[in-house]
């Protein structure tokens, strides 16, 4: 029997990622959730993907789950911390409005019979530093809705992937150097040393959740991470100038130019205990996912993107 599958936030970079991978297996029947099925986002999907469903789903919307999660059988949950809906809740002290979409999406999922669900999550910090970084809201959020999901073992399976540190970043964070107006530099207040496990969000998740599903009894309660393996956090600007050819450099930044202590805090802990807590043993695990991770050099090649424009163009 073909199983159906809710993917939350199919129209972002995860849920775009496994709405692509389960496609092309040919075993699901797929229903992508998104809070406007009548955008254009969603109309490029059902283009694209002929044969899905795509249904309404919002996270602060209990009812509107228990709808989407009508016949499932599978789910695919993702909390997205930096987004309006959850920003303008924390501005107001709600720091547990993410804690509190997740929850809503675990109890619609168990109201409406659905057997599996898959959540992306990642490590507390607050526990990886012994207490000392415990204002990273958008790790904290995550781990609390896991070990809620997990807590719900007789009424619904869950499994976990953590996914490492975006490649996509690297866009987020560059810009034209004001000195000469022509080479691109990533600033970061990482030392340019730091190992990071990377992942390329659009093109990796997807696969690691169809090994996933594949896969039940060995992942069933387990942390099944995302990513290709380690790497210097320089290095993506060195494959920039390697794929690109235009002159590319590491800013290390002081934290004090961060916006937020949430930033602040997270980077102070990827220096000092990594994102995976220094965790390598997924990387003999990536041999048997039916997939080649992407590296820094394939990341640029694929992304086709050169560059910020200066401002002063």
């Amino acid at each position: 029997m073909t199983k159906t599958v809710a993917i939350i936030g199919a129209t972002g970079l995860q849920g775009g990622s496994v709405l692509n991978s389960l496609y092309d297996t040919g075993k699901y029947k797929i229903r992508a959730l998104t809070r406007n099925p009548k955008g254009e986002s969603a109309k490029l999907l059902l283009m694209k993907y002929p044969g899905i469903e795509v249904a309404a789903a919002d996270l602060d919307d209990t009812e509107s789950l228990r709808k989407a999660f009508k016949d499932i059988d599978i789910v695919f949950g993702v909390t997205q911390f930096f987004q309006k809906q959850i920003m303008d809740k924390i501005e107001t002290g709600n720091v547990d409005a993410e804690y509190n979409q997740g929850k809503n999406m675990v109890d619609a999922a168990i109201a409406a019979g659905v057997k599996d669900m898959v959540y992306s999550s990642l490590d507390s910090m607050k526990q990886n530093s012994n207490g000392k970084y415990s204002k990273v809201l958008h790790f904290e959020g995550k781990n609390r809705i896991q070990e809620y999901l997990a807590s719900k073992i007789d009424q619904i399976r869950g499994y976990f992937v953590y996914l490492g540190f975006y490649m996509e970043n690297y866009v987020d964070f560059a810009r034209i150097s004001p000195e000469d107006n022509k080479t691109v530099e990533f600033a970061f207040p990482l030392d340019p040393d730091t190992k990071l496990p990377l992942a390329d969000t659009a093109k990796d998740t997807g696969a690691v959740v169809a090994y996933v599903l594949d896969h039940p009894e060995e992942c069933l309660g387990t942390v099944v991470e995302v990513s290709g393996g380690y790497y210097e956090a320089q290095d993506m600007v060195k494959a920039f100038t390697e794929v690109t050819g235009k002159p590319a450099r590491y800013v290390q930044i002081p934290y004090e130019y961060l916006p937020s202590e949430e930033l602040k805090e997270m980077f102070h802990g990827l220096q000092e205990f990594g994102l995976f807590n220094g965790r390598t043993e997924f990387i003999a695990r990536n041999g048997k996912i039916n997939h080649t991770f992407t590296t820094p050099t394939e990341f640029w090649k694929n992304r086709g993107w050169t560059g910020p424009v200066s401002s002063k163009q």
